[in-house]
């Protein structure tokens, strides 16, 4: 009988991820889902008790932590031909592929990617060479795939984009704040964001900029901050509940990015499904996301001209905005829908 196994890096706690999201004070969160779909096994290597070597120590300077490389030996000894793994990220997807290279019989090892194209990443891919065992290589990125296919060259039978879904449940449309004495132009995450830009974008515009800087995945502060923050500029730290109704609030919604092959597609998402007009970076991590460029103005990045050009248009323009607001929202249906997507994911590891 086939088993299946989610294996991620971290060590969330799922129950109480599951019972906030039950009460409306946060979104639902696909791994725990995905798992009683599947009737999987969940995994997280910062939660097992998997004896830590040297040689996990060291590995682990190159991709992962000495937890995931512990897991993986552990996984490796006790799964068969009858186990299908889903790994949710590379740092614990490239040591189970080094693991199962040893095994004459092995588990069926689907990997998701978020950036491996990445000099490490490049190297630890290189090293362990995890297209020898990884049955098919999934991103939300095209451009990792490509990597993948290109680089290691994959077949690309073996590589599927997984277009990224958000929960448009708990993201939906509502009335703005009361009492909002002026436009607001919104920005949300750190990975890769470049607040500079958008600083000096808006800093003599009649409107108030708030950025929400806060980020569940990002470990470090990753993006680019000004120095001095224009008067008219203020951070936040949000939130679930909150940050939809700062959504809510804005007149337009900015994903100012840097350069960059993965990141700035959750909030971009996030403001489609509360059926705001965006104004987005060109870049290759967002590709898939911009065509078409559905409730959203691609501007090129770091150019404060373009930006400003871009968000004074929509908000001199409030019938246009509200247009553009409205096609995003209705691609959320056709593209992003959290439960759809879900059972495609549930549907794919099935067919391996």
């Amino acid at each position: 009988m086939r088993k299946y196994h989610l294996v991620c890096s971290g060590a969330s706690d799922f129950d109480e991820i599951e019972r906030q999201a039950a009460q409306k004070q946060r979104p639902r969160h696909s791994i725990p889902m995905l798992t009683r779909r599947l009737g999987a096994t969940l995994h997280q290597a910062q939660k097992t008790a998997t004896t830590i070597t040297i040689g996990d120590r060291l590995r682990a300077r190159l991709i992962g932590d000495p937890h995931a490389w512990a897991l993986a030996r552990d996984l490796a000894n006790r799964l068969g031909p009858d186990d299908v793994v889903y790994c949710l990220d590379t740092g614990v997807g490239i040591p189970l592929a080094a693991a199962f290279q040893r095994l004459s019989t092995r588990p069926k090892l689907v990997v998701y990617v978020h950036n491996l194209d990445r000099p490490r990443g490049r190297l630890a891919a290189g090293l362990f060479r995890p297209e020898k065992t990884v049955d098919l290589f999934v991103s939300c990125c095209s451009s990792q795939l490509a990597f993948l296919r290109d680089d290691r060259k994959v077949p690309e039978d073996r590589t599927q984009l997984f277009i990224q879904h958000i929960d448009n449940q708990f993201f939906t449309p509502g009335p703005p704040t009361p009492g909002k004495k002026r436009p607001v132009v919104v920005a949300v995450g750190r990975e890769r964001r470049d607040y500079i830009t958008l600083a000096e974008a808006t800093k003599d515009l009649d409107v108030d900029v708030l950025v929400d800087a806060w980020s569940p995945a990002a470990r470090k502060r990753v993006g680019k901050f000004p120095a001095e923050p224009p008067a008219n500029l203020a951070y936040r730290n949000s939130t679930p509940t909150e940050l939809v109704q700062l959504y809510r609030d804005a007149d337009v919604v900015a994903v100012p990015m840097y350069p960059n092959k993965y990141a700035g597609i959750t909030s971009l998402i996030e403001a489609l499904a509360c059926e705001r007009p965006i104004v987005a970076s060109r870049v290759v991590g967002l590709a898939d996301y911009l065509t078409p460029p559905d409730g959203i103005t691609p501007v090129e990045p770091s150019d404060p001209a373009a930006l400003r050009t871009a968000i004074v248009q929509l908000l001199k323009n409030p019938d246009e905005a509200r247009v553009q607001a409205r096609q995003g929202f209705e691609s959320v249906a056709r593209r992003y829908d959290f439960d759809r997507d879900l059972e495609m994911v549930a549907r794919r590891l099935e067919s391996l």
